[in-house]
């Protein structure tokens, strides 16, 4: 089957950002040979378009999306300078940041924007850890591979997958068997030895968002709170993006939840990492809705 990601080598100066942004580090860089596809992970590649938005000379081509109808010019200008309606168009999913901790005011302003999302209905039921010491992030992470190293030792066994959709759902269980298993299947093994952080991605900071679990309608009320969380956070100039593989572990673990401060009566939905960008992309993404409808 032809690799769904090509590189033109008359253009391409293998700068490697390519390889950097990509959520699933499908690209291997290397400034001698060029530039390669994973073999366990270029069926993976998830059309995002994050290496074809970076890259500086569109040498990076991804089958089914094209540079003339699929991306856009950035408007200029700071991102809270910008109408909303041009600042929504600048805001990225930012997965590689500066070794540049992030200070308690910033913070806190997130903090103060996510406090005005609109709730469901009163009360607030919304409860949040911000994680601000980044070495407490980073001894989070081999628990959180014990936890999807026993997921995958899991799928292995019919009796467990069908306790995993029993407990989990039909909707969310398809996503664990074509997504989040077959992701973590290639990622384990550069995980474990520590040569990358595909999971928190060496974030400086990160917010969890959790509930009681007999709260009502708490997964909409932190679904809409981290969208006003990571456009305040845009705006304050970081980069942020959900990972939706932090909650699952955190609810699997008990070391990760008294690491983390989460009471075992609550359930956390949520985690949204932030960090200073690293990199500077050089055209936005358009995005389709699957439809719309107009009813005049």
């Amino acid at each position: 089957m032809k690799d769904q990601i090509s590189i033109n080598y008359e253009t391409c100066t293998l700068c490697g950002l390519c390889g950097e942004v990509c959520p699933n580090l499908t690209m291997k860089v290397d400034r001698e040979t060029g530039i390669t596809l994973r073999s366990n992970r270029k069926d993976l590649c998830i059309k995002c378009g994050q290496c074809m938005a970076i890259c500086p000379f569109k040498s990076i081509q991804v089958a089914g999306l094209s540079y003339d109808t699929d991306f856009f010019k950035l408007p200029k200008g700071k991102a809270a300078n910008l109408p909303f309606g041009e600042m929504v168009k600048t805001r990225r999913a930012i997965r590689t940041y500066k070794d540049q901790p992030v200070s308690t005011e910033v913070l806190e302003k997130i903090v103060e924007a996510i406090s005005f999302a609109p709730p469901s209905f009163t009360p607030l039921k919304i409860e949040l850890v911000v994680v601000q010491d980044t070495s407490v992030i980073r001894k989070a992470l081999p628990e959180m591979i014990k936890v999807y190293d026993g997921l995958l030792k899991v799928m292995r066994n019919p009796i467990g997958r069908l306790i995993i959709r029993l407990k989990n759902g039909a909707e969310k269980f398809k996503v664990v068997e074509g997504h989040v298993a077959p992701m973590m299947q290639s990622r384990l093994p550069e995980l474990k030895q520590g040569v990358e952080d595909t999971i928190t991605r060496y974030a400086p900071a990160m917010i969890i968002f959790h509930a009681h679990r007999d709260a009502e309608k708490y997964e909409t009320d932190i679904n809409i709170a981290m969208t006003y969380g990571f456009l305040a956070a845009h705006a304050l100039g970081l980069g942020g993006s959900p990972i939706d593989l932090v909650p699952p572990a955190i609810q699997n673990n008990s070391a990760l939840q008294e690491m983390f401060s989460i009471p075992v009566e609550n359930v956390p939905v949520a985690a949204l990492i932030l960090g200073y960008p690293k990199y500077r992309y050089q055209r936005g993404i358009k995005r389709e809705l699957k439809s719309v409808a107009w009813i005049d």
